[in-house]
């Protein structure tokens, strides 16, 4: 794997930590009472973001085939690496680069099976919660990183899963580049990307 390859792929693993302690707070008191034997605490089993248009599993997924090579020539990118255990929650990675041309454009995905999109409203950097394809996606940003060259988008594609996409433009080189930007760039490579789960999850 390239070094541009690793430090993509490792600001990429660096957003999803940060997304994911963000919203731990301080540990909670004990109860002052016990519920009566009665009245059981009900699980949490909704979601604060709305309803999507289908359970598109990321088991067994090849996050590489998330990107045809078509959609690869317009986004001007190539396969530039995986990693099949890429942060903290063993979560299988890709991850497309132009190989060094200009602007520096690169884009990570991450396949989250064991955590669900709405653990990213926690997010220190702010959040937007936006459609991709149909399906809700919370937009962020890297803490870590320079908020004007990357976007984060955790998509709501199921029940306790979700899929991390991150534009990354390292060297700040594409022109007018901003958040919006950033995230502008984001959403068209995760559209295409959700159309392919779409096929794949069948």
């Amino acid at each position: 794997m390239t070094d541009r390859c690793t430090r993509r792929l490792a600001a990429s693993a660096s957003a999803v930590l940060l997304i994911a302690i963000a919203g731990c707070g301080p540990a909670a008191r004990p109860a002052e009472s016990v519920p009566a034997p009665d009245a059981p605490a009900s699980p949490q089993t909704t979601s604060p973001l709305p309803p999507r248009p289908a359970e598109l599993k990321l088991d067994g997924v090849d996050p590489c085939a998330l990107l045809t090579a078509a959609q690869q020539s317009q986004l001007g990118v190539e396969q530039a690496g995986r990693d099949d255990s890429s942060d903290e929650l063993a979560s299988r990675a890709c991850q497309w680069d132009n190989n060094g041309g200009k602007p520096d454009n690169g884009w990570v995905v991450r396949l989250i099976v064991k955590r669900g999109a709405d653990y990213a409203l926690g997010s220190t950097s702010g959040v937007q919660v936006v459609q991709v394809d149909g399906f809700s996606a919370v937009q962020t940003a890297a803490p870590y990183q320079d908020p004007k060259a990357n976007c984060v988008l955790v998509v709501d594609v199921a029940q306790g899963q979700s899929l991390g996409v991150q534009y990354l433009n390292l060297a700040g080189d594409y022109p007018g580049i901003s958040h919006e930007v950033a995230c502008q760039l984001d959403r068209r490579a995760a559209e295409f990307m959700v159309q392919n789960l779409r096929v794949l999850a069948r």
